[in-house]
């Protein structure tokens, strides 16, 4: 990413080879200085969305509830907080643990009918409500951003315009302080769809090809490396192109 505090200095060097006087080069820089926070701050909290609805994709609740951004310097990183990016899982056989508690059939093997809903309701995974959390959340801390840096107009020099990166620096550290994710990754989801059918799950059944969780393919590297080359880019052009549209205007 540019720095774009540097950009706005540069920005206001620029602005006095035109003789201007020092309070029109203040307004300029400050109210540029103010959009790319405000544009760098939407196009942050937007990748950091696309992160989450890719681990929603992937149907990973431990992925979601590790997103995080690292801040170093004027480069903002979007990564688990665990520095884990594979979040695959092996097939599950699901039948010993549906037999706990199970009934004895009366030639001695355990049974217990499971009821079934309908393919592609909502499952008891806690999947959507940790996605919409951590959406909610996203978009919490976006507005908090915002208001924290707005409550700082006016407190700063005018020689200095106020800090770009202050809306990102703040909605990234909301981000991975926040607990919101992790109490909804262990929520139940309530499903208001009926049962569609009822399925018996016997001890007499092969566990290792019935009752099995298929595999969870979750290798979210490329995702991120995507999300993350994209947010550079789109950063930097946004930055170029207010810094050009402000001095072009002047």
């Amino acid at each position: 990413m540019l720095d774009a505090n540097m950009e706005i200095d540069q920005l206001r060097q620029r602005l006095r080879l035109k003789d201007m006087d020092e309070i029109t080069i203040d307004f300029i820089c400050d109210s540029a200085a103010l959009e790319i926070s405000d544009t760098a701050l939407d196009i942050l909290a937007s990748a950091t969305e696309q992160a989450v609805q890719a681990g929603s994709s992937a149907r990973s609740v431990e992925f979601i509830g590790d997103v995080g951004i690292t801040q170093s310097g004027h480069d903002f990183i979007i990564d688990t907080k665990s520095g884990r990016r594979d979040f695959s899982e092996p097939p599950f056989p699901m039948l010993p643990k549906l037999l706990k508690n199970a009934k004895t059939a009366k030639d001695g093997s355990l049974y217990k009918v499971i009821p079934m809903r309908a393919k592609g309701t909502r499952s008891a995974g806690g999947l959507t409500s940790t996605t919409e959390a951590a959406l909610k959340n996203i978009n919490e801390a976006r507005v908090a951003a915002k208001q924290e840096r707005d409550a700082m107009k006016g407190q700063f020099n005018t020689s200095l315009s106020p800090d770009t990166m202050k809306g990102m620096s703040t909605f990234a550290a909301l981000q991975n302080i926040n607990s919101a994710r992790k109490a909804f990754a262990t929520m139940k989801e309530k499903s208001t769809e009926p049962v569609m059918a009822f399925r018996t799950a016997s001890s007499k059944q092969d566990a290792s090809n019935k009752w099995v969780l298929p595999k969870k393919e979750a290798n979210m590297d490329k995702v991120l490396t995507n999300i993350n080359n994209q947010l550079q880019w789109d950063l930097d052009i946004a930055i170029q192109n207010i810094i050009t549209r402000y001095e072009n205007r002047y």
